[in-house]
């Protein structure tokens, strides 16, 4: 896999713009709050969907909150929150989750629940899971693309960078540089020390020098 792949997929996992680290939590309780979102029979069928489904101007208006799930203490409140319909809570514990190698099916749901409560950041984070899960298909490679489109169109940096890259490489989407360097510039709306912009930047660089090498 291409190595700006891997940083995007990576990069787009750990959105940072409130990332204070998630400390390890023990592994029962991984496993205890993995199995209750496995056992959420809807919260599983709708993280089969993809996720630009869920994407309308209409409900994507939650914005990125602090992180309340830091430690494992607060993950079993945050799921409960979760549940509730606290989108931030639902995005924060996947992130916790993943972060301490908890199993994809016990925290891309919350990803997409996320995605579902109106946190677009949850859309463009599952989109990549289901990306790198499966990166040879090429319905996931659509669903990611079109996925990162529509969150980059609301102003999400890392769907902007990801839609950056697969303009800049064609894939899943025709390639054309000129709108890619146009979409990275999206990625540093939380500033230059951003991941997501500083990812943008690099690729950026690398589009124009590859454009100046092949002019004549």
């Amino acid at each position: 896999m291409h190595r700006f792949y891997r940083f995007y997929l990576l990069g787009a996992a750990l959105l940072s713009t409130f990332a204070f680290g998630a400390a390890p939590g023990g592994q029962a309780l991984i496993e205890e709050l993995s199995a209750k979102v496995q056992a959420r029979q809807d919260w599983q069928a709708q993280a089969r969907q993809c996720p630009s489904e869920l994407i309308t101007s209409g409900n994507a208006s939650l914005k990125l909150q602090a992180n309340r799930c830091t430690i494992a203490e607060q993950w079993g409140a945050c799921l409960q929150r979760c549940e509730a319909g606290d989108g931030n809570d639902c995005y924060w514990l996947a992130t916790s989750l993943q972060q301490a190698n908890g199993p994809a099916a016990g925290y891309e749901p919350l990803y997409q629940r996320a995605c579902s409560l109106g946190l677009v950041s949850g859309c463009t984070n599952h989109a990549a899971g289901m990306l790198a899960a499966d990166t040879d298909s090429q319905a996931a490679r659509h669903c990611a693309v079109q996925t990162f489109n529509k969150a980059c169109e609301l102003d999400d940096p890392w769907a902007c960078t990801m839609y950056g890259f697969h303009l800049s490489r064609g894939i899943g989407v025709a390639p054309d540089v000129d709108l890619a360097l146009k979409v990275l510039d999206k990625s540093c709306t939380f500033g230059a020390v951003d991941p997501a912009c500083r990812g943008a930047r690099q690729l950026q660089e690398e589009i124009r020098a590859a454009i100046r090498a092949a002019r004549p």
